[in-house]
């Protein structure tokens, strides 16, 4: 028993140690605006880096190629996109590989097999056969934070011999890391949306350049609908790089074997939904791996009949922090959707608006719990959520307790405690001139780590019950999901 005992003590300190060094690999605030400057410069340094350090790694083109790569790149809904796509594969029993960003509790979310984040650990010694081949070779020049799990998640996939990888591009497309495959089997691009401006511009067709840089000729590529710039830009690149390339159709295009109730919540889910079903259909055609119900025919982006088994796989999938309602024994209820866009945020309050009459919490007092990061305007999209008859708002950092614990899952370097607090006193202000009547400062309040804000909203309930919409960023939702699973009083639906 103390032998057992001993090992996992081992293992899981081995595990925070990896996870400290991965910490160490995050630019700070300071080398962040530093490097802006250099953007562009960076960013085609980026992929030719890459492969030098998948060469160290030994892995290359051929292993890449072997994991029957489905690549998607977009704005809003990549996340839920990947979660569908694997889903439905893994219901056929096929072993996957699922790698997206960012996570919200665990650094381990960022790399599933078969649905499930890898063990503590598998991630720690393969994070350190990574990282001492790396640090060997590359000692002057190491990778940063997500470029290095990317690395991970390539060497974890090919050792686990998964069948397929579903795998998420980090920002934009064109220079980012996930890009150096050369052999996906299928490309898809998610719903556009305004987000990293200073990386990808300001225009909507600046965006769907960077986005659309994942196309490879020869590899079909599915869009999900978007605006006339912006397809245009699409349509261009894919001639380009000679891409067959075809439109999501409406799910309404679809003949489904009965009616579904969607694993992710929200009407906008269904978009989702419809690109995730053309990527598995085109990813089938091309491995010649039949699916059961799915005739085999010519790739035409266009609506199919949908079995019994498929619906049953979209509805068991699950997505945490997108339109999630956390329910608790005592006076909170919860509703969490990671929403950072206008888009996404739009599409956050009609589902929120929708939780509340369900819920019949019309009349409940509503907190919302806010902070948006990086260059993103909160004056943008607090304004979707004036609907929701929200009667306070509360901001702070991302950052989960006042000190950082930097072998903690949840760190976050890439902004200043200064800078993010300054964004929390915007957002505050946004909401108050976003309002059509006086806000007393009672009503706007301002903390300094996510800790101190869920201390207050449950001190509010305790005379009283609350609905607290949590949004604007995913870390936010994370570190609240992180303290509600740390609370026995709370249960997650």
């Amino acid at each position: 028993m103390t032998s057992g005992s001993a090992v996992t003590s081992s293992s899981v300190s081995r595990y925070e140690e990896a996870v400290r060094l991965l910490n160490s690999l995050q630019s700070n605030a300071a080398t962040i605006k530093k490097l802006r400057g250099q953007r562009e410069n960076l960013q085609a340094m980026n992929l030719p880096q890459c492969r030098k350090y998948l060469e160290s790694l030994k892995i290359f083109d051929n292993d890449l190629n072997a994991l029957n790569i489905i690549h998607v790149s977009g704005t809003k809904g990549k996340g839920s996109t990947c979660a569908y796509a694997e889903a439905i594969l893994r219901h056929q029993g096929l072993k996957t590989g699922l790698y997206t960003s960012p996570h919200l509790v665990h650094v381990r979310e960022r790399i599933r097999i078969d649905g499930d984040p890898v063990d503590e650990k598998t991630f720690a010694e393969e994070f350190f056969h990574v990282y001492d081949i790396i640090k060997k070779e590359h000692s002057e020049n190491m990778p940063a934070y997500f470029k290095f799990l990317t690395l991970l998640a390539f060497r974890i996939f090919i050792k686990m011999n998964v069948q397929v990888v579903i795998l998420e591009v980090g920002i934009g497309g064109e220079y980012d890391c996930t890009n150096v495959i050369e052999q996906p089997k299928v490309c898809g691009v998610t719903t556009l949306d305004y987000d990293h401006i200073s990386i990808l511009g300001s225009k909507l067709s600046e965006i769907a350049w960077h986005k659309a840089g994942i196309f490879k000729k020869g590899v079909p590529a599915i869009y999900s609908p978007t605006t006339p710039e912006a397809e245009e830009v699409l349509l261009s690149r894919a001639t380009d790089k000679s891409t067959s390339i075809y439109e999501a159709p409406p799910v309404s295009a679809y003949h489904f074997a009965r009616q579904i109730s969607p694993g992710i919540s929200g009407i906008h889910q269904f978009s989702n939904i419809s690109l995730a079903l053309q990527l598995v259909r085109v990813w089938s055609e091309k491995c010649e791996f039949a699916l059961p119900g799915i005739e085999k025919r010519e790739i035409t982006g266009k609506g199919f009949d949908v079995p019994l088994w498929m619906c049953d796989a979209i509805e068991l999938c699950r997505w945490p922090g997108r339109s999630q309602v956390v329910t608790t024994d005592g006076n909170i209820t919860y509703l969490l959707d990671g929403a950072h866009t206008p888009k996404s945020m739009e599409a956050c309050s009609e589902w929120a608006a929708e939780e509340i009459a369900h819920l019949k919490k019309e009349k409940v007092k509503k907190i919302l719990l806010f902070q948006c990061t990086a260059d993103r305007c909160p004056s943008t999209l607090i304004q979707y959520l004036k609907p929701l008859g929200i009667s306070q708002i509360v901001s702070c950092p991302t950052q989960l307790y006042s000190s950082v614990d930097k072998s903690a899952d949840s760190t976050n370097l890439n902004a200043s405690k200064d800078e993010q607090m300054d964004k929390a006193q915007q957002c505050v202000k946004s909401w108050k001139e976003s309002m059509d009547h006086k806000v007393s400062e009672d009503q706007m309040k301002v903390f300094d780590c996510i800790s101190t804000a869920f201390e207050f909203i449950e001190e509010q309930a305790s005379s009283q019950e609350v609905l607290v919409i949590v949004t604007g960023s995913l870390h936010l939702v994370g570190g609240v999901l992180n303290l509600i699973s740390n609370n026995t009083h709370k249960k997650l639906v």
